[in-house]
């Protein structure tokens, strides 16, 4: 399967201890992995950005018609 460019000046995340570690059980978790269409921990990351940008999105919206 060919992979998708997404990017062509790719971000550098720094994750928190804590973070990487909960990130790297939820990897291994096959089953929740398959459930949620998620393949590597980029996978992980870009799914959970784009819902805080669907969100900031919302925010946008809702805000400019309450004007």
């Amino acid at each position: 399967m060919k992979r998708k460019n997404y990017s062509s000046n790719p971000l550098q995340v720094r994750l928190h201890t804590m973070t990487e570690e909960s990130l790297n059980n939820l990897i291994q978790d096959n089953e929740y992995c398959q459930k949620k269409n998620i393949i590597s921990k980029s996978d992980a990351v870009r799914s959970a950005l784009f819902n805080f940008c669907k969100d900031y999105e919302s925010y946008k919206f809702n805000k400019l018609n309450t004007l």
